[in-house]
């Protein structure tokens, strides 16, 4: 019995940070944005996800992964700055700034929030939102 639970706590005690899950797992969209990989992408976003960019533009999953594995935009890099992750659960909520840089433009600086949910082991982006810095 002893043992047992032994073990069940060093099990417990070396579970994943789900903050540090959620973040790893938002690294790997971005790397999937700027890779075009759109199987990545479609393994890192709910199926239901909401995109809305800066601009206002509002897209589904199908119409997010088309506009950015094909020309014109191709992102060069993505650097995140103040990350905020809460976790509610199977839900989490990531908020901070991310300078954007694309291909031959001058770079931005977004304040974004996402939401993602916890789905076979992988925190998919189920919400995003941004609004561009204008300092």
């Amino acid at each position: 019995m002893r043992i047992l639970l032994l073990l069940t706590l060093a099990l417990t005690l070396s579970a994943a940070d789900p903050k540090a899950d959620v973040i790893r797992d938002s690294a790997k969209w971005r790397q999937a944005v700027i890779k075009q990989d759109e199987g990545a992408l479609g393994k890192l976003l709910a199926d239901d996800i909401l995109y809305s960019h800066a601009s206002g533009q509002t897209q589904t999953k199908a119409e997010y992964i088309a506009a950015v594995v094909k020309p014109p935009a191709r992102y060069e890099a993505f650097t995140d700055s103040e990350t905020n992750v809460k976790v509610y659960g199977n839900t989490a909520v990531l908020a901070g700034f991310v300078d954007v840089k694309l291909v031959g433009r001058e770079p931005y600086k977004v304040r974004t929030l996402e939401v993602y949910v916890l789905k076979h082991g992988i925190w998919q982006m189920t919400a995003h939102q941004s609004a561009r810095i204008t300092k």
